[in-house]
């Protein structure tokens, strides 16, 4: 029966990879696959394996695998139909191929779960702070090199947008965060002031976001030092926030997602340092007071990174209302010093947000804008001449122009869809907000796969990681009305080939080639909330609870799929989620 049962698992894990990866049953490939995976399962069934595992394991990793199935199914499922239409033989094929890869997710699950159990990354290490010193140095001096390509920085029309606000050109607007224009104002102005260019005083701005990210990096680093984290592993962290190219070109991009991602990291950061004094102990009677310094090191940078966490993206103050709530009850012991801070933050956070922008009559972003995916759903029907019902296909044409939608519709980018409907449809939209929401779910009733794919086209590389798409590869200045254009310093034939080169990286080298995948850091992220949660580590767990819920307003409101920037504060921060399962409060 033993025997039985790892013949049937390498199997159906067998029928999973073939299906899922479109290889012939014929490929001499897939006997090597099918043997490989006899050894796999042979290995995790033994009672040395199966003495290891703690009472959660299988639970955890029935969960881990739900998640990860469904993923995988719904990013994939035409590849493993092969264009079948059979509804009997479809419902057998994705029952087999959703059987084989839990099958596969599961036992991978137990088995990081047991290697992470024998894994040690704390203890001795480098404790003086030069290190986070020259963490700090050396993202500056690498990230230095682009700035001297990309002087003054690079612009997209969304940092051109700004600009033309921060100058005056155009109404203020709550669209690219009103907060993030202010800074670049405040910077273009002092550097007007000293040279009269509007060169230097944006380039300005790009000097200090590279400051600001580089002593992010510098406290991520410090933090981890704190947490004994072994010193390897810390140099691996300075080398990836210096060397990293998508690192180096985003810490001279104007757009608000890089100051987000380093007051992610900040943020991160601080909890982990809330974690290591034991404010989460519920078991212990007296947590010990803040000291001076700590208002400094803990309190001041989790202060002033919640706030702008909440005022630089709209989904951060989304992602930080969700967490609230975990945050305070985990850290319910210390409720005397978490109540004050979290109140200052709201305080802020609603005084900016509501009094101050109905002053200086700030400019909100349109309701269509949160709406990218319904609206994708209910285009992708219109663009598919699917059928409409009389009363919803009146309600359509009042919002945007159905001819047109055939020709202007894109499966994963919904600009072209809102902007058809900001044509005309705009006031009505905003006039009848309830019977927008109410054809659109009756519309989806009618046409379910339709919305699926509609969905997936629009997020699937938020959530699954063999997603290909473009990193990096902005560059100099858009064209513009303003007299913007781009004035490298560092320049050459050599300079483009080797920028070329860094960023086609990815694609070529294996495993390196995971570090650029949204999806890939993605799943890393829910692991290790997973294997806090295994280990009663609800504090750790908190780690990366802000970044989980960013990720899942991407999936619910994504303007466009596989967007590099929207994800980037996961990339900046991972070392910190990484780490968090390991990190111990100190006694």
């Amino acid at each position: 029966m033993y025997r039985l049962k790892i013949f049937l698992n390498s199997f159906f894990a067998l029928f999973a990879v073939v299906r899922l990866t479109g290889m012939e049953t014929k490929n001499p490939v897939s006997i090597l696959i099918f043997i490989m995976f006899l050894y796999i399962f042979s290995g995790l069934n033994n009672d040395n394996t199966e003495s290891r595992i703690e009472s959660k394991d299988p639970f955890i990793s029935a969960v881990l695998s739900l998640i990860l199935c469904t993923f995988t199914l719904a990013a994939k499922y035409e590849i493993i139909l092969g264009g079948m239409t059979s509804t009997l033989f479809c419902g057998i094929i994705l029952l087999f191929t959703w059987f084989g890869l839990f099958l596969i997710y599961f036992y991978l699950s137990i088995w990081l779960m047991q290697a992470v159990s024998r894994l040690h990354i704390t203890g001795s290490t480098y404790s003086s702070a030069w290190l986070s010193v020259i963490a700090v140095i050396s993202c500056i001096l690498c990230w230095l090199v682009y700035f001297l390509h990309e002087y003054p920085g690079i612009m997209t029309p969304d940092s051109i947008n700004q600009y033309a606000q921060v100058i005056g050109a155009y109404e203020l607007s709550n669209h690219h965060s009103i907060v993030h224009t202010g800074l670049i104002g405040l910077f273009y102005g002092i550097g007007i002031s000293i040279t009269g260019d509007a060169h230097f005083g944006l380039a300005l701005y790009t000097l200090a976001q590279i400051l600001f990210m580089a002593l992010a990096a510098g406290y991520a680093v410090r933090t981890m030092q704190k947490a004994t984290i072994k010193t390897p592993v810390i140099v691996i962290t300075i080398l990836f926030y210096a060397l990293m190219p998508y690192n180096g070109i985003y810490a001279v991009t104007i757009w608000k997602d890089i100051p987000f991602a380093g007051c992610v990291t900040i943020f991160a950061a601080a909890l982990m340092r809330f974690l290591l004094r034991g404010n989460a102990s519920v078991s212990s009677e007296h947590i010990e007071k803040l000291r001076l310094s700590e208002y400094f090191s803990i309190v001041l940078p989790y202060t002033l990174s919640g706030i702008m966490l909440c005022l630089l993206r709209t989904n951060g103050w989304y992602a930080f209302l969700a967490s609230l709530p975990f945050i305070l009850v985990v850290y319910r012991k210390s409720w005397r010093t978490m109540l004050p801070i979290h109140a200052v933050i709201l305080l802020v956070v609603l005084f900016v947000k509501y009094p101050v922008m109905q002053v200086y009559d700030i400019k909100q972003a349109d309701f269509v804008e949160s709406l990218s995916v319904p609206v994708q759903q209910i285009a992708r029907v219109v663009a598919q001449n699917e059928g409409l019902s009389e009363e919803q296909l009146t309600f359509v044409e009042q919002i945007m122009d159905v001819t047109r939608v055939a020709e202007v519709y894109q499966p994963d980018i919904s600009d072209n869809i809102k902007n058809l409907i900001r044509e005309n449809g705009t006031d009505y939209l905003e006039a009848h907000k309830d019977e927008f929401f109410k054809n659109w779910f009756f519309i989806g009733l009618s046409h379910p796969k339709t919305y699926f794919d509609a969905f997936v086209a629009q997020t699937v590389g938020f959530w699954y990681p063999d997603i290909s798409y473009e990193v990096g590869l902005a560059d100099g200045i858009y064209p513009n009305e303003f007299g913007l254009y781009w004035k490298p310093i560092l320049h050459g034939n050599a300079i483009v080939k080797i920028r070329e080169i860094l960023f086609k990286l990815q694609d070529l080298i294996p495993l390196y080639g995971a570090l650029w995948s949204i999806g890939f850091m993605f799943w890393v992220l829910i692991l290790t909330i997973a294997l806090s949660l295994r280990n009663a580590k609800s504090a750790n767990a908190l780690i990366g609870l802000p970044m989980l819920f960013l990720m899942l307003t991407l999936m619910i409101a994504t303007p466009v799929a596989t967007e590099f920037r929207y994800a980037y504060a996961l990339f900046f921060g991972m070392p910190l989620f990484f780490t968090a399962p390991f990190v111990h409060p100190k006694s």
